[in-house]
């Protein structure tokens, strides 16, 4: 990391994407920040961000050639599970999108593949929500049973289960694991802090600024522990 650029590629949904596409306010998400921050710690850095909005990681195998393995990264940091947990109740659906057990396999492949390439990797697990938007508040509160509209973490309810799966895979596969959805939480048990000071308001769903920037530290931190491990 002293000698040489690092090659990192970011890949996730849109908590991950460029702000443009889904939060004009918010200035840079944590691949925007991350290669300065790295070089707080001396580590010379480039970022692709390839995160793109309503995006699980079944969409993410599909394009890991074209988007993440085109670019020979040296690390790729991986964060999907909103969009995989996701009920699209508003559109006739009671399950998640994708199964927890697709979901832990999807990991493993993605994870497997970019290991044959010696790319290191790093797990994020999604981070968590809040109910903010009327719209889904609304579609979820006329199916009671599937998300309780009524519960501050009510939407976390599946949420949590495929958080703690990307804690296994990570543990299994032995990669390295950020957890941002423990900190996002963490944070909000602070006294005197809520979790919507990291969340855009009137969504509930995806970091703002703050917690970009959050997510960054964390992000940052872990790199530049393995890097100095070498």
């Amino acid at each position: 990391a002293q000698g040489k650029k690092l090659r990192i590629v970011a890949v996730g949904d849109s908590t991950t994407a460029p702000a443009p596409d889904w939060a004009a306010p918010i200035k840079e998400v944590c691949a925007d920040c991350l290669p300065r921050s790295l070089a707080a710690h001396g580590i010379s850095a480039s970022v692709v961000n390839a995160g793109i909005g309503d995006t699980t990681t079944r969409d993410a195998l599909a394009r890991l050639d074209r988007d993440v393995r085109h670019h020979h990264p040296d690390l790729v940091v991986i964060q999907f599970g909103i969009n995989d947990s996701w009920i699209d109740v508003d559109q006739g659906s009671t399950a998640p999108r994708l199964t927890r057990e697709e979901y832990r396999d999807n990991l493993r492949t993605i994870i497997g593949t970019l290991r044959t390439d010696g790319a290191r990797v790093v797990l994020m697990t999604p981070n968590p929500m809040r109910w903010a938007d009327p719209y889904y508040i609304k579609a979820f509160g006329e199916h009671p049973g599937l998300l309780d509209t009524h519960a501050p973490r009510g939407i976390d309810r599946l949420l949590d289960l495929y958080a703690a799966d990307v804690r296994e895979v990570a543990h299994q596969e032995q990669v390295t694991l950020v957890d941002v959805f423990a900190a996002f939480e963490g944070y909000g048990k602070v006294p005197g802090q809520s979790i919507d000071e990291l969340l855009l308001a009137g969504d509930g769903i995806h970091p703002n600024q703050a917690g970009q920037h959050l997510v960054c530290k964390l992000l940052t931190d872990r790199i530049a522990g393995l890097y100095r491990a070498d």
